[in-house]
């Protein structure tokens, strides 16, 4: 007989969560309801980190990663999810393989996509909460909306530079993020690549979502909920907006309006790592690309493959030019001067591939 006479624990798992159960608040009821749910994490960069690092060590009994993006160096400065040696790979694999290593009592669902008005609801279907850790408001705006459908409540978060916010979205009874941050073009805001970001901001919005999110899911009320809190690392300000419905918000209003299409470009270009164009390229229905198949296509093209991945590869090539493919299609590619250059390449690398 286990020594803890306790229904779905097993006795190492009881001694994993022993600090976190004996909490006020918490116990084994508690811990049972984070073993049975789902979060959706969407962004595992600066913010997602943290978020799932914790998340997957309070015992969230299935996280779901979803990014489009390749480990980078100049990530490792604040995202402590990685290390140096996992560089080229897709976030969300490379982040499966550490919080599997850091508790493997849970399941980790890496989806290496991006999210857009066409995909949000299939990604966060069947979630009980959704993180959005994201840096541009267009997926977030995607992400609201299918929330908002699927009534599911949304925690938003985001920092740059050394401030950071955090607001509780839930559908049906508070202010969506449409209330509050609507009609945001993102070509007009500022991103960690031009201004930059301390970690510690991360850290503390990553700690404030994650609360948030726990206590969704052991059902207290969560602190947030039509709030929104702003945070400043200079002078350690907190301060705390209150927010309501807007009646006329074309998304949760009461007004009978169709919101405005979401700004969505099949190829993208974001801030360049050291000054080169980047493009990423997502395709218009979701891909399952062989790899071994992308590989020797690169190859034949004259593609160095330098890093292998379960769920995509990184190349180089010459001039500069390098990239990487994911296994749902999603391809960044940088070190071009022209778009018309990234979007021959694209073409020439998938032409054996459709």
């Amino acid at each position: 007989m286990a020594r803890y006479d306790i229904k779905n624990f097993t006795d190492s798992e009881v001694d994993y969560y022993s600090r976190q159960i004996m909490l006020k608040n918490m116990g084994f009821d508690a811990q049972r309801n984070l073993k049975g749910a789902t979060v959706c994490i969407v962004g595992v960069g600066g913010l997602g980190s943290p978020v799932s690092i914790q998340l997957a060590s309070m015992g969230v009994g299935t996280l779901r990663l979803v990014d489009n993006d390749i480990v980078e160096v100049s990530n490792l400065q604040r995202q402590h999810l990685y290390g140096i040696d996992q560089v080229g790979l897709p976030k969300v694999e490379a982040a499966a393989k550490r919080l599997k290593g850091l508790n493997p009592f849970i399941d980790i669902e890496p989806l290496p996509m991006m999210v857009t008005p066409f995909n949000a609801e299939e990604i966060i279907k069947g979630s009980d909460v959704v993180i959005g850790s994201l840096d541009m408001m267009a997926p977030r705006y995607s992400l609201n909306r299918a929330c908002q459908k699927l009534d599911i409540p949304l925690i938003h978060g985001a920092a740059l530079a050394y401030n950071g916010t955090v607001s509780t979205i839930l559908p049906g009874e508070t202010a969506c993020l449409e209330c509050f941050q609507g009609g945001v073009d993102d070509a007009e805001m500022p991103t960690c690549a031009t201004v930059g970001v301390h970690p510690a901001i991360l850290g503390i919005v990553g700690s404030l979502i994650v609360s948030e999110t726990v206590r969704i899911i052991i059902g207290q009320e969560p602190n947030l909920a039509d709030k929104l809190m702003f945070l400043d690392l200079e002078d350690y300000s907190f301060e705390t907006i209150n927010l309501r419905k807007a009646e006329n918000c074309p998304v949760c209003g009461e007004m009978d309006k169709t919101p405005e299409p979401i700004a969505y470009d099949a190829v993208t270009e974001i801030c360049g790592r050291e000054g080169r164009r980047v493009f990423i390229f997502n395709p218009e229905r979701r891909m399952d690309l062989p790899l071994e198949e992308v590989n020797a296509q690169l190859n034949s093209l004259g593609f160095k493959v330098v890093v292998k991945g379960d769920l995509g590869s990184t190349f180089e090539g010459s001039d500069g030019v390098k990239g990487s493919i994911l296994k749902t299609g999603i391809a960044i590619l940088e070190g071009f001067q022209e778009k018309d250059e990234a979007v021959g390449i694209h073409g020439r690398i998938f032409s054996a591939l459709e």
